[in-house]
């Protein structure tokens, strides 16, 4: 194999290692498909006993540890893309803007 094509072949074997993600497999494969409900049901505040039971009624029968484990794992990627997205030089918080405030100990303030 020539230079240029291990080139390519480094490239394209780079590229799918990056977009790589295990499928799920299991009950938590059940959930892939509503993972937009799942995840608008916890943001507004759902317990995963409430979410199992609303799937239950859907006749998806799974655990509210099921339920929990499929979340953390969808709300990671969403943590690990705004991360990748935002990029290595983006501000770690949102208050990019506002000038730092010096440390002060607990108990003590200028008010």
């Amino acid at each position: 194999m020539n230079q240029i094509n291990l080139d390519a072949a480094r490239q394209q074997f780079r590229q799918l290692a990056r977009t790589y993600e295990r499928p799920l497999r299991g009950k938590l494969a059940l959930l892939a498909p509503l993972r937009d409900e799942l995840i608008e049901l916890d943001k507004k505040g759902a317990t995963l006993a409430e979410i199992a039971a609303l799937l239950a009624q859907s006749q998806i029968e799974v655990s509210k540890d099921t339920v929990g484990r499929f979340l953390r794992a969808e709300t990671a990627k969403e943590r690990s893309a705004r991360a990748r997205k935002a990029g290595p030089d983006a501000p770690a918080s949102g208050n990019a803007g506002a000038p730092a405030r010096p440390m002060q100990p607990r108990g003590l303030s200028n008010d």
